[in-house]
């Protein structure tokens, strides 16, 4: 059983995953375990919900599949930070006054170019961010057939990255292979979904417990780098079952039609949230 082209608990896991990226904006010091549990899942899950929508039979050719990503993401990404870097030449740095009206112009400009906005339109990383992790499937999954091989050659690139400390590389592609795992562990959940309803509460409670746990080790221990991105990206494979089941869980109790359009209407604009959010949070 594959996923459908409607599947109402998709637009409740981009809800939930859009709420909690504003959340932690609002309020990055949100401090406790569970709050740590929260902020462990909100980026695997925005990747986890794109790799769900992933289907390489739907496109013809590499080309294609860039053309259609190029307009659905990098499109936004340029219009947005267009307006959003007039609105700070001309409302925003006098907003927050002498720290960023220190800052170059040209800045924010050098920063838009090598896809890694910072200074205006901050959460704009993950858009090419998912961009890149994007292409690398497409490209790796059209000569690796298995996605858990691609898990492992996604996890060696980025301890080489470690191993050479190379960070803020053009178009976040550092960061791209540290959520690459993620998307094709969401594909293979896509391909078998059915398998992975967890209809027995211990399993829920099992992998909960564990990702919980790896959590914990994560956070207060430092064993190496390596082994701290793997705890990482383990504990987070052990919550997305349970975060699909809890999405399911949510959309049955909630499909209220009302409901669900405004849930399906914030759901498909992810990127105007994500556009809006420093305004409406700074107002």
């Amino acid at each position: 059983m594959r996923l459908t082209s409607r599947e109402i608990w998709i637009d409740y896991a981009k809800f939930i995953s859009i709420f909690l990226v504003v959340l932690f904006h609002t309020n990055p010091n949100l401090d406790g375990y569970i709050f740590d549990f929260l902020r462990l899942l909100r980026m695997p899950a925005f990747f986890l919900i794109a790799g769900l929508l992933f289907n390489m039979k739907k496109w013809n050719n590499f080309i294609d599949f860039i053309k259609h990503r190029f307009k659905r993401l990098i499109i936004p990404y340029i219009w947005f930070s267009l307006i959003f870097y007039i609105l700070w030449i001309l409302i925003g740095r006098n907003m927050v006054g002498e720290t960023e009206l220190a800052i170059n112009p040209l800045t924010p400009i050098k920063e838009f170019i090598m896809g890694r906005p910072n200074i205006v339109l901050a959460p704009y990383w993950f858009i090419t961010c998912l961009f890149m992790v994007q292409i690398l499937f497409y490209f790796l999954k059209t000569y690796i057939n298995s996605s858990i091989v691609i898990i492992i050659i996604s996890i060696l690139c980025y301890w080489g990255i470690i191993y050479f400390d190379i960070t803020n590389l053009p178009w976040c592609i550092d960061k791209a292979f540290l959520f690459l795992p993620f998307y094709a562990y969401a594909n293979i959940l896509r391909e078998n979904t059915h398998k992975f309803l967890l209809r027995e509460r211990i399993y829920i409670i099992i992998l909960t417990t564990i990702s919980f746990v790896l959590l914990i080790l994560n956070n207060k221990f430092v064993i190496s780098p390596y082994i701290n991105h793997l705890l990482y990206i383990i504990s987070g494979f052990c919550i997305m079952p349970v975060y699909i089941v809890f999405c399911k869980y949510i959309a049955s109790k909630f499909n209220i039609t009302p409901i669900s359009n405004g849930i399906k209407y914030i759901g498909d604009n992810n990127i105007i949230t994500l556009a809006v959010q420093n305004y409406i949070i700074g107002l």
